[in-house]
C-alpha cells in the first residue's frame, strides 16, 4: 500500500487553509486543490510498503509518540515549489524544534528497517494545490499574500494510506499514536 506518516489537522485548521485556497481561487489560480479532508502535515513519505513493514512502522510511530509530548504548531506563510511551468502551492510553518526532533527520531528508526529510505532535509509544509497555474498569478499571489497567524495542536502521529476511491485521491488513517499530554 502507498503510505506516509503525518500529523493530522484539526477542523479549525482545515477551515483556515480552505480560506487560503478560496483566496487563491478568487485570484484566478487553477490546479488540483487539496480536498479539505486530505489536508495534513507530512512527516515522511514512505511509498509502497507491504503488510509486514506496515506493522513495523506502526510500532515505530508508537515508540516515537510515547517519547514526546503534544505541542503547538504555527502556520506563517504561503510558498511554492516550481515544477516546469506549474507549481505546488503550500502553507508553511514557523520553525518548531519539537517537530524537527520528532522528524529526526522517525528518520532514525525508519532507517533501521528501510535502509534505502530517502534522507533529504525536512521542509515542513501543507500542500494546498498541485499543478497550480498560471505561473505569473501564482507568483504574484505568493509575493503579496500575508498569512494571518494560525496556531494548531499536534496531538499524535498517523500512519496514512494514499489511495483512489471513485477516481478521487483519498488519504485513510490506518494507525494513530497519540503524544503524551503536555
Amino acid at each position: 500500500m502507498r503510505s506516509f506518516i503525518a500529523i493530522e489537522l484539526d477542523n479549525n485548521t482545515r477551515e483556515f487553509l480552505c480560506n487560503i485556497q478560496r483566496d487563491l481561487e478568487s485570484h484566478g489560480i487553477h490546479g488540483n486543490y487539496s480536498r479539505p479532508e486530505n489536508l495534513h502535515l507530512t512527516l515522511k513519505f514512505l511509498g509502497e510498503i507491504n503488510e509486514f513493514t506496515f506493522k513495523k512502522i506502526a510500532e515505530i510511530i508508537k515508540k516515537v509518540a510515547d517519547n514526546n509530548k503534544s505541542f503547538i504548531l504555527s502556520l506563517n506563510s504561503v510558498g511554492k515549489f516550481n515544477k516546469g511551468n506549474r507549481s505546488i502551492v503550500w502553507a508553511g510553518l514557523e520553525r518548531n524544534e519539537f517537530l524537527f526532533k520528532i522528524y529526526q527520531e522517525l528518520q532514525s528508526e525508519l532507517e533501521r528497517i528501510l535502509p534505502d529510505i530517502e534522507k533529504k532535509a525536512y521542509s515542513p509544509h501543507i500542500t494546498l494545490i498541485r499543478e497550480a497555474r498560471p505561473y505569473k498569478e501564482v507568483s504574484d499571489f505568493i509575493d503579496k499574500y500575508k498569512v494571518p497567524g494560525h496556531k494548531f495542536p499536534a496531538e499524535g502521529i498517523s500512519l496514512m494510506e494514499s489511495t483512489r476511491i471513485e477516481g478521487k485521491l483519498t488519504y485513510i488513517r490506518r494507525d494513530f499514536a497519540p503524544f503524551k499530554k503536555a
